[in-house]
């Protein structure tokens, strides 16, 4: 769920979901992306001549989008797996006009230890969680608005003794306006 470009450090790739920054782009110490597969469109990365709207990284740059959502009909999908599940639902809000998609996951591995027989394993906690956001709205044929956000969260624990819990939380709202034909506003 890391990765380096160009052989920079972390820290000198920016990572973008729908134009917000995501600072730690792992669960559960890096074993997991927090990018839900179920919520994303596309990616794409410059490892080199990066465009001026993405200045500040030396390294590399990966730019992320979210669905938009079924402007048509409505879809629930889903999965189970050992450790985790996810669920995503997307739909018209009006049809043709406008639509929505949230995406969730969440692992169960804290279950599964509180019934491992062991009480310093039973108390302690290792869970990650979160949600994908985004509507988007055709308000004239010149219009349309977006709104999309990402929650997530952490936590690890190891009985009373030591904890980590963090989460990223980030958020846009966009406006895309037609002026005319060769020139528009985002």
């Amino acid at each position: 769920s890391v990765f380096y470009g160009r052989g920079g450090a972390l820290d000198q790739n920016l990572i973008l979901l729908d134009e917000a920054p995501v600072y730690n782009p792992s669960h559960l110490l890096g074993f997991f992306s927090v990018f839900n597969g179920d919520a994303l469109s596309g990616a794409t990365i410059y490892k080199g001549g990066m465009p001026a709207e993405y200045g500040g990284r030396a390294a590399s740059v990966m730019d992320i989008r979210m669905k938009e959502g079924n402007m048509k009909e409505y879809s629930l999908s889903g999965g189970m797996g050992i450790l985790s599940g996810r669920i995503t639902l997307e739909g018209p809000i009006v049809k043709d006009k406008g639509s929505f998609m949230v995406s969730g996951r969440r692992t169960w591995t804290d279950l599964l230890l509180s019934v491992s027989g062991d009480e310093s394993v039973e108390n302690s906690s290792l869970f990650f969680y979160d949600l994908n956001l985004k509507a988007n709205y055709k308000l004239n044929d010149k219009n349309r608005v977006f709104l999309s956000g990402y929650f997530g969260r952490d936590n690890f624990g190891f009985e009373d003794q030591f904890g980590l819990n963090w989460g990223n939380v980030s958020g846009t709202f966009r406006w895309n306006h037609i002026f005319s034909d060769k020139l528009f506003s985002n």
